[in-house]
C-alpha cells in the first residue's frame, strides 16, 4: 500500500510513495518491517565471522565500570557495573571508604532489560532522590521519589511520563523539587513542546502541582530552573529561538521576599547563548556573545535584580574553546578545548590562573563532581588508549590522584593514535584522528572506517572506544574527522557548517575519504563510511552526493527527510541548525540536499546499513524507514540495502550490553563483509 502525497512548494514539487511508513502503528508498516528483518537477518547470518566478533566484544565489555562520585553531605551515589552484568547499577556509600549499598538496579527494572534509570538527583542533605524511569530506554521518562536510607520510594503517585517529565533542581531543604513537563493544557499532538516549570512537594499529589514558571513561552521554548546553594536565588533559563536563531535568556527570582516575581536579567541575544551557576551571590556566566569560543563572566546578582546589570570578564576569550566550568568554594575550574583535546586550569575566583592539572596524556577530560563549599573535586579522562579514569582532586592538600581505572580489556600498547590535517573543497584546513595498529604498512589497501558528525555545537573529542578493537586488530584504520557544523573551534565553526553552510560538511567529510585515498591508507573498495543522528545525516548525503566514493555506509538512528523533520517530536528545536521547511528560499536548500529526496532511479549505490530503534523519539524511526524504502526501491548495483531496528529501545539504541554487543557484532560483520576482510 502506499500513500503518494504531493510535497508542494515555490521551488518543487515532490511525489512521495513512502509517507505510510511515517506510522509505526499502521499494520502495513509492521508487515513491511517484518519482512525488512527476516531479510536482514538472512544476510547476517551468512557472515562467518558474526559469531566471533560477538564473542570478542562481549569479552571486551566483560570488566568492571564505574561512573564518576556525586557527593551530597558526606554521601557518595555512584554508578557501577560488574563484569558479568548486563547493566549499571546505582549505589550509595556513607564516606568514601564506606560500604557500597546498592539503591537501584537496572538489571532488575524489567524482564527484558528495556526500562532504564534514565536520570537521578539526590536532595542537597542527600536524604531523599528524585529519579527517573524509562520503559523504552527513550526520552519518555515517569519521575520517582526514594527515602535514601529506607531504598524505599516515597508515597507520591509518580509523575507520569506522558508529559515527558524533566527533573530540574531540589529545594533547599529537600521538601521539595521542580520540573518541567508539557502543559496539559497544550496539543496533546506535541508531548515535547509546551514546557512548563512545576513544584512538587514532598507528599502531595503531583496532579495538583502547579507552574511556577513559563506560562507565557513559546512552544518551542526550553525553561528549567536552578536554585542557589543558600536557597536565595531560583534562577530560570529558557533556551529559545529567535528568527531561526538561538538565544537564551535568564530570570531570577529572590526566594526570600514572599510573593516576589522572576525578573528578567540577561537578555537574549539572537544567535547567541550562555549557561550560568550561582556561587556565593554572584552569577557565573559562560557566553558565546561576541567571543565565538566563548568566555566567563561574574555578575552580582543582587546589583542585578536592582537592574544594575554589569558583568566583569573572569575568563576572556583565547584561542581554547571554553567548554565547562565549576565553582567550587575558592576555586573556579575550567576546562578548555585546544586542538580537539582538553586542558583544565585552576583559577581563583577573581579569574589568577592557579595552576593547570595534569593530565595523562592528550584526550578529553572534564564531567566535573562537587559541592559547593566541598573541599574536592572529581573528573574523569579518557582518549583513544586510556580506559576511563575518574581522578579526585584534595582541594585542601591540592594533592589529585587517580580514583577508579577501567581495564581496556586488551592491550593499550598496540595501538597508535595520530592527529593529521587535511584541505576541504574550499581550502578550509580540517582535523582528523586516526587509530590503528602500531607498525601497520600504510599500503593503500587497509580497511578504514571515516566517522563523522559535523552538527549542533557538538566536538567529536578523543574517547576510549572498545567496539573498534576487533577492526583495529585486523589491520583497520578507523578515522574521525572534525567536520564544520561541531563545536571544536567555537561559535565560527558551528556556524560553518548551519543551515545553508550545511553543504560544509558534506564537502568536509567527503575530502577526508579522498584524503584517506590519496594519501596512500585505503582505496575506494576498502572504505566505509559510519555517522549517527545528525552523523547519519551526513552519511546517507555523502552516498546520494557521492555515490561511487566509499564501499559501505552505515547511518544510526538518521536522519534525512529534510522537509518533514520539524513536524516529528522535538524536530522543531533543530530549525537553528539546519533551518526552517517551512520558508521557501530554505526550503529550497534543504531539498537540494535532504538524503531521502536525492536519491535517484537507476544509480549503483554502496552497501547501506540503517541502524534505528522502533521508540526513538527524538529522531523518528520513518526517518529511516522512507530513507531505506527509496534506496531499495532505486538501487541497481548487487550491494544490499539492510535496515535493522532495534526493539523497545531509543536514540541511543540498546541499554544492556548483552544487546548493545549483538547490534555492535551486526555492524561489524556488515563492515568485515563489505570490506572483504572476512578470510
Amino acid at each position: 500500500m502506499e500513500d503518494k502525497v504531493n510535497n508542494k512548494a515555490k521551488t518543487e514539487t515532490w511525489v512521495e510513495p513512502h509517507r505510510y511508513l511515517e506510522s509505526n502503528e499502521r499494520p502495513e508498516v509492521q508487515e513491511w518491517l517484518r519482512g525488512q528483518a527476516e531479510k536482514t537477518e538472512a544476510y547476517f547470518q551468512r557472515i562467518p565471522v558474526r559469531d566471533q566478533l560477538r564473542k570478542e566484544l562481549t569479552e571486551l565489555f566483560a570488566h568492571d565500570d564505574y561512573g564518576t562520585p556525586y557527593g551530597r553531605c558526606g554521601r557518595y551515589f555512584f554508578f557501577k557495573r560488574d563484569a558479568h552484568q548486563d547493566m549499571n547499577v546505582l549505589y550509595v556509600q556513607e564516606g568514601l571508604s564506606g560500604t557500597p549499598r546498592v539503591l537501584i538496579d537496572q538489571n532488575t527494572l524489567s524482564g527484558d532489560k528495556t526500562t532504564t534509570l534514565s536520570s537521578w538527583s539526590p536532595s542537597r542533605d542527600g536524604k531523599f532522590m528524585v529519579y527517573g524511569l524509562s520503559k523504552a530506554g527513550n526520552d519518555r521518562e515517569e519521575l520517582r521519589v526514594m527515602h535514601v536510607a529506607t531504598g524505599n520510594d516515597l508515597a507520591d503517585l509518580p509523575i507520569p511520563a506522558e508529559g515527558y517529565p524533566s527533573f530540574n533542581t531540589w529545594n533547599a531543604d529537600g521538601s521539595g523539587f521542580w520540573y518541567t513537563k508539557h502543559d496539559p493544557r497544550a496539543p496533546l499532538s506535541e508531548p515535547k513542546l509546551h514546557q512548563r516549570v512545576y513544584y512538587h512537594l514532598l507528599g502531595s499529589d503531583p496532579f495538583g502541582d502547579e507552574i511556577v514558571f513559563g506560562d507565557d513561552l513559546k512552544k518551542e521554548d526550553i525553561p528549567s530552573v536552578g536554585l542557589s546553594e543558600d536557597g536565595h536565588f531560583l534562577k530560570a533559563t529558557v533556551w529559545c529561538q529567535v528568527n531561526g536563531l538561538h538565544c537564551t535568556k535568564l530570570f531570577i527570582k529572590d526566594m526570600r521576599k514572599v510573593g516576589g516575581n522572576f525578573i528578567l536579567v540577561l537578555k537574549k541575544q539572537p544567535g547567541s547563548e550562555f549557561s550560568t551557576m550561582t556561587h556565593r551571590g554572584q552569577l557565573y556566566i559562560r557566553t558565546n556573545y561576541n567571543a565565538p569560543r566563548w568566555r566567563i563572566e561574574v555578575l552580582d546578582i543582587n546589583e542585578a535584580l536592582q537592574g544594575r546589570i554589569h558583568p566583569t570578564v573572569l575568563i576572556p576569550e583565547s584561542d581554547a574553546l571554553v567548554e565547562e566550568y565549576d565553582v567550587v568554594g575558592n576555586h573556579l575550574f575550567v576546562s578548555f578545548l585546544h586542538n580537539v583535546h582538553t586542558v583544565i586550569k585552576q583559577y581563583d575566583l577573581n579569574g589568577t590562573v592557579v595552576r593547570e592539572l595534569q593530565l595523562p596524556g592528550l584526550g578529553t577530560a572534564g564531567g566535573f563532581s562537587s559541592e559547593a563549599e566541598g573541599n574536592e573535586l572529581f573528573y574523569s579522562f579518557s582518549s583513544f588508549v586510556v580506559p576511563p579514569s575518574i581522578y579526585r582532586l584534595d582541594l585542601t592538600t591540592g594533592s589529585s590522584a587517580l580514583f577508579k581505572k577501567m581495564d581496556a580489556g586488551f592491550d593499550v600498547r598496540k595501538i597508535k593514535t595520530t592527529q593529521v590535517w587535511y584541505r576541504s573543497k574550499d581550502g578550509t584546513t580540517i582535523p582528523m584522528f586516526l587509530i590503528y595498529k602500531k607498525g601497520l604498512a600504510q599500503n593503500g589497501n587497509n580497511p578504514t572506517l571515516l566517522y563523522g558528525y559535523g552538527g549542533f555545537d557538538i566536538s567529536l573529542t578523543p574517547n576510549f572506544t572498545s567496539s573498534i578493537v576487533p577492526f583495529i586488530e585486523r589491520d583497520g584504520i578507523y578515522a574521525i574527522a572534525n567536520i564544520r557544523g561541531g563545536g571544536e573551534y567555537g561559535k565560527e565553526w558551528h556556524e560553518a557548517g548551519m543551515k545553508t553552510n550545511k553543504q560544509n560538511s558534506f564537502d568536509d567529510f567527503a575530502a577526508a575519504a579522498r584524503w584517506l585515498i590519496q594519501a596512500g591508507y585505503t582505496r575506494k573498495e576498502r572504505l566505509a563510511i559510519l555517522g549517527g543522528s545528525n552523523g547519519g545525516l551526513l552519511t546517507m548525503t555523502t552516498i546520494t552526493q557521492n555515490h561511487d566514493l566509499v564501499k559501505a555506509a552505515i547511518a544510526q538512528v538518521p536522519v534525512t527527510d529534510m522537509l518533514r523533520y520539524h513536524l516529528f517530536d522535538g524536530g522543531v528545536h533543530w530549525i537553528p541548525d539546519y533551518g526552517n521547511p517551512d520558508e521557501p528560499e530554505m526550503r529550497k536548500y534543504l531539498f537540494g540536499y535532504s538524503p531521502y529526496h536525492n536519491v535517484r532511479d537507476g544509480e549503483k549505490y554502496p552497501a547501506v546499513l540503517i541502524i534505528t530503534s522502533d521508540n526513538d523519539d527524538r529522531v523518528h524511526p520513518m526517518h529511516s524507514y522512507k530513507m531505506a524504502a527509496r534506496l531499495q526501491e532505486a538501487n541497481t548495483s548487487s550491494n544490499p540495502i539492510l535496515l535493522r531496528v532495534e526493539l523497545k529501545a531509543g536514540h541511543g539504541g540498546a541499554s544492556a550490553i548483552s544487546k548493545y554487543v549483538e547490534q555492535a557484532s551486526d555492524m561489524w560483520s556488515f563492515v568485515f563483509d563489505q570490506l572483504g576482510m572476512i578470510k
